[in-house]
């Protein structure tokens, strides 16, 4: 980003881009001014799927579907992707999409996988202090509701949650105007949390 003349910017992060963008903030506190979480699981605990959080039971199970290889696998992907997932998919289109996506540099994302889970709890999570604003789908069953009000409430006034109706995990396909919205008011419009937005009061929690 410096190669291109940018030490300061704004971040957003969907899915496993929100641990990478939760990360920047926290390591680049003087380089990121704002940020956008959305539906990431950057709170989450490793005791979390022994207690039945999560729709699969293992890391191994996870892995299976987020890595899907197989079109079966990728059908379950998309199940609990969308809120209203396609049907009806062929399968030469699912085996398409696994050789384009899921099949290059497997062992190194599988492990990735592996060690996002491995030993995680809230506690040893750094309080970011930039503006934060948190997306969720409200059917999110990848990473499920109660991790983002787990997140609200690890950042606090810093932060605030909007929760997209009639959404699963994949937000930016699903609400891909209403993310639209949230993005310019929140990076451009340039309102401070203390203030009411169009979407908003202040840091209050809302629906939509």
């Amino acid at each position: 980003m410096e190669a291109h003349g940018v030490t300061v910017m704004n971040v957003v992060g969907i899915s496993y881009g929100g641990f990478v963008g939760y990360s920047m903030a926290a390591q680049c506190k003087d380089r990121v001014e704002k940020l956008v979480l959305c539906c990431d699981g950057v709170c989450l605990e490793e005791k979390d799927m022994d207690e039945g959080m999560f729709q699969v039971k293992s890391v191994d199970e996870a892995v299976s579907i987020l890595l899907p290889q197989k079109p079966d696998k990728m059908r379950e992907l998309m199940k609990i992707s969308f809120y209203k997932p396609a049907k009806g998919v062929p399968t030469c289109f699912l085996n398409d999409f696994i050789h384009e996506m899921c099949t290059e540099y497997f062992q190194e994302r599988k492990e990735l996988i592996q060690a996002l889970h491995k030993d995680r709890k809230l506690s040893d999570l750094p309080k970011i202090t930039q503006q934060t604003l948190i997306l969720w789908g409200e059917y999110d069953q990848i990473f499920p509701l109660e991790l983002a009000h787990r997140l609200k409430r690890h950042l606090g006034d810093n932060a605030e949650l909007v929760i997209l109706k009639n959404a699963g995990h994949a937000i930016n396909f699903e609400k891909t105007k209403e993310l639209s919205k949230y993005f310019k008011s929140f990076l451009i419009d340039s309102l401070p949390l203390s203030k009411p937005r169009n979407y908003s009061n202040g840091c209050k929690q809302i629906e939509r």
